[in-house]
């Protein structure tokens, strides 16, 4: 269920962990934050192709209490391509988890420069550029994870 309230989707998932899913054009990276949401991990890069299919499996391995989806804001662009399409993935998600049985809160969260924010993030992890690529999207997601418990969380 999407839901455009902070205080209301904390509320509902409190003491619960959360996945966070930072949406691309190819990919979507995933990571997700322990019940006390003072740790968060990356998780994985799957294809938008699998999302669903690897959706339900993780929703049955972690059990999560809700999802955040970064979506870019730019005050100036009301509805650019990115967003609606990260709009019309998360409402096909909505629907696949409500035809399954899941009804977990989704909030959208400002996902702004978190792909730039992970790769100087990750610059000394890996080998090259081209193996940095491949993981850079679950390091965005935590990214994405982190700064809405900074905001949220430390008021």
């Amino acid at each position: 269920m999407l839901i455009r309230n902070t205080k209301e989707f904390l509320k509902l998932t409190k003491e619960k962990k959360i996945i966070a899913l930072d949406i691309g054009k190819k990919k979507i990276g995933v990571a997700i934050s322990n019940e006390k949401k003072n740790l968060t991990i990356p998780l994985s890069v799957i294809s938008k192709e699998k999302l669903l299919e690897e959706l339900i499996n993780m929703l049955k391995e972690l059990s999560p209490g809700g999802i955040l989806i970064g979506l870019p804001i730019n005050p100036l662009i009301k509805n650019s391509r990115s967003q609606q399409m990260i709009k019309d993935i998360t409402k096909n998600v909505d629907m696949f988890l409500t035809k399954n049985n899941y009804e977990l809160p989704i909030l959208f969260w400002d996902e702004s420069y978190t792909s730039l924010e992970a790769e100087e993030l990750t610059n000394n992890f890996f080998k090259n550029k081209k193996e940095q690529k491949k993981y850079i999207d679950k390091f965005a997601a935590k990214i994405i994870l982190d700064d809405f418990f900074r905001e949220k969380l430390n008021k």
